[in-house]
């Protein structure tokens, strides 16, 4: 099981919609809160959002390393707690 930071472990929706769903497996995977991921939406180019998402991988097919890594990239750009 993936270890999260303890504010994303907060900041998980419950009130168990598919909206809120969808948002918690993006939570989960790239552990980070709904903030940080205000930001990556805003901030990031059409580019790198289509990288982003495609590190999620669809229910039919999972996402290759090559698009989990590119989507991690991302993440680590805009995320501060992930900046080195």
């Amino acid at each position: 099981m993936k270890i999260l930071r303890p504010e994303v472990s907060n900041d998980m929706p419950m009130s168990g919609g598919l909206t809120d769903l969808m948002d918690m497996a993006i939570y989960a995977l790239y552990n980070i809160t709904s903030d940080e991921l205000d930001i990556i939406c805003e901030s990031c180019t059409d580019e790198e959002m289509d990288q982003f998402v495609s590190g999620l991988g669809s229910l039919d097919t999972p996402s290759t390393f090559a698009e989990k890594r590119k989507g991690l990239e991302v993440r680590n750009k805009y995320v501060e707690h992930f900046h080195k």
